[in-house]
């Protein structure tokens, strides 16, 4: 009588050839070579743009294209004519511009108005005679000098 009986399954080395089954591979297929994820564009902040490569020359005009104002000597102009802003402009004025707690740039108008007057040689109640959309184009061309450069950080 056989000792070890055969069991259905199993194979015994002891009991004759050994069956060889064939051999399954359970390592993990490699990944098909993908493509390097391009870096997201991240649009810069208002702060941050780069509104011209060359800087402009001074004095910058600025032309006038809703109403005439008056000049210091009682004459109407169709066009301001402003010299560069120094810091003494913005420590006699204040910084007409801000950037608040979300990132926006903020004209203050007030100091606007003054720094517009001085870089202007214009009495600012005839700067406050302009039509708002002229003010604003004034107003939006001098914004940068009144930014930080982020080159400088």
């Amino acid at each position: 009588m056989n000792v070890n009986p055969k069991r259905e399954g199993f194979i015994n080395d002891d009991d004759g050839p050994t069956l060889q089954r064939p051999m399954v591979d359970v390592t993990p297929e490699k990944p098909a070579k993908s493509r390097p994820t391009p870096e997201p564009a991240i649009e810069a902040s208002p702060a941050e743009q780069d509104l011209g490569s060359t800087e402009p020359e001074w004095p910058i005009t600025v032309k006038l294209l809703h109403k005439q104002i008056r000049n210091n000597k009682g004459e109407k102009i169709s066009e301001i004519t402003l010299r560069e802003p120094r810091a003494g402009d913005i420590n006699r004025y204040g910084n007409p511009v801000r950037i608040d707690q979300e990132g926006e740039v903020r004209i203050e108008e007030r100091k606007m108005t003054f720094i517009i007057a001085a870089l202007s040689d214009i009495l600012p109640p005839f700067i406050e005679d302009m039509h708002p959309r002229d003010w604003n184009s004034v107003a939006f061309r001098l914004q940068r000098f009144f930014l930080p450069d982020p080159a400088a950080w």
